[in-house]
């Protein structure tokens, strides 16, 4: 993981949270269009890896306010737009403990850990957002059962296109960032 001493005073640092968070929006826009897969979970994840927690943690949360608040497809408002913030702030974090805890050197079993982050992260999101829906629509224990169930097969898609995210991009991208961002 690449670090600053003095992360949260730096320009840099601010710089590079606002690259991810443009390139995370830009993603998500690029790919709005197919249901359930995005790429936003996997940049939120990387800045978090790459620059520590705290940015991932910011990261997620900008990017996800910029693309779910000015959805070209409808904005999300209040408990759903607040779990989607909060979804992919953990994301961003979640990243910036794997990057504490493991390397970007490509070897199976940071790859393995890598790809495992990545299942989390997007499973903590839907379960997030789903919970959001059935509290903001007000449905009962038994409910919401129903609404659950309805959802994995959604759930589903989103996460088997982000275990091919960050299996054929994520984990060969993170060495290749980390060396530029040392670099620069």
């Amino acid at each position: 993981m690449f670090a600053e001493t003095e992360p949260s005073r730096s320009p840099l640092f601010i710089t590079r949270i606002a690259a991810f968070t443009a390139i995370g929006v830009v993603v998500g826009l690029a790919l709005v269009a197919v249901p359930n897969v995005e790429g936003v979970t996997a940049v939120c994840f990387m800045a978090g890896f790459l620059l520590g927690p705290l940015a991932g943690f910011i990261c997620g949360a900008l990017t996800e306010t910029l693309f779910a608040g000015f959805h070209p497809m409808g904005s999300s408002i209040g408990i759903t737009l607040i779990s989607q913030v909060m979804g992919m702030s953990i994301t961003g974090l979640l990243g910036g403990v794997a990057g504490k805890l493991f390397s970007s050197v490509i070897s199976l079993r940071n790859a393995l850990v890598i790809v495992a982050f990545g299942a989390l992260s997007t499973f903590q999101f839907d379960l997030l957002t789903n919970l959001a829906y059935v509290v903001m629509a007000g449905f009962s224990f038994s409910q919401a059962f129903v609404v659950f169930a309805a959802a994995l097969p959604f759930a589903a898609i989103h996460l088997l296109s982000n275990l091919m995210v960050f299996s054929l991009i994520v984990v060969p991208l993170l060495p290749r960032l980390e060396r530029t961002l040392v670099q620069s």
